[in-house]
């Protein structure tokens, strides 16, 4: 009996939660699109950040500002290493936050953040749909 519950509330806890997660990077995402510059920038590297049990793999984005400083930072576009490797050296457009412009991204499907947000979105109904079925059945 506790373990048909427990498969009813996890998908309950998690569905709105991936939702609400898909919603705020949204925002956040729009938000920055909408104040960030545009302008041409190199690949510099990659950078390699260690995580529990694999690891991510972030691009070294060297730009000039509209201001005119220099900036090398590592971009906030998490990507594959294939991907960054071969991109390496190569221009991308690059989009930063004028007031901070240590924060970057790549101008990308994945810099722009989007479609993986409305990706959490439905994700997350499809957890909380998978909750309610359970639920109901578990009820009857």
């Amino acid at each position: 009996m506790v373990s048909s519950w427990l498969l009813v509330i996890v998908p309950l806890l998690l569905g709105p939660a991936l939702g609400i997660g898909g919603v705020h990077r949204y925002r956040t995402s729009k938000a920055f699109l909408a104040s960030a510059y545009r302008v041409p920038g190199i690949v510099a590297g990659v950078h390699r950040t260690s995580t529990t049990d694999s690891y991510e793999y972030f691009p070294v984005l060297r730009f000039r500002t509209l201001d005119g400083a220099d900036i090398e930072t590592v971009g906030q576009t998490r990507a594959g290493s294939y991907e960054l490797f071969r991109l390496k050296g190569h221009q991308v457009e690059v989009l930063y936050d004028p007031r901070n412009p240590r924060t970057a991204r790549m101008n990308t499907s994945s810099g722009r953040a989007l479609s993986g947000s409305i990706g959490m979105v439905a994700v997350g109904c499809v957890f909380t749909a998978i909750g309610i079925a359970l639920l109901y059945a578990n009820a009857t």
